[in-house]
């Protein structure tokens, strides 16, 4: 097989969408939560009458639980 110049171009680096430091997405990405799960969680919070950046820290500090129905258990 007769090799090109273009099978001896390096592949081109690309950057990945990481988000700004400080931001709710970052510090969801932090913790392993999605997004959309932490806005909810804090605007819950907040409409209870949570200050903001009191209801961040306790929507980061709750961990997340399973999503979806749980599976059949089948006996074997």
């Amino acid at each position: 097989m007769k090799l090109t110049a273009r099978d001896f171009q390096t592949a081109q680096h690309q950057t990945k969408n990481v988000p700004k430091t400080g931001t709710l997405a970052h510090r969801a990405r932090a913790v392993g939560m999605p997004l959309g799960a932490l806005k909810t969680r804090i605007k819950k919070l907040v409409d209870r009458g949570i200050e903001r950046e009191r209801a961040i820290e306790i929507a980061l500090s709750k961990p997340v639980g399973p999503q979806g129905r749980p599976r059949k258990l089948t006996h074997r």
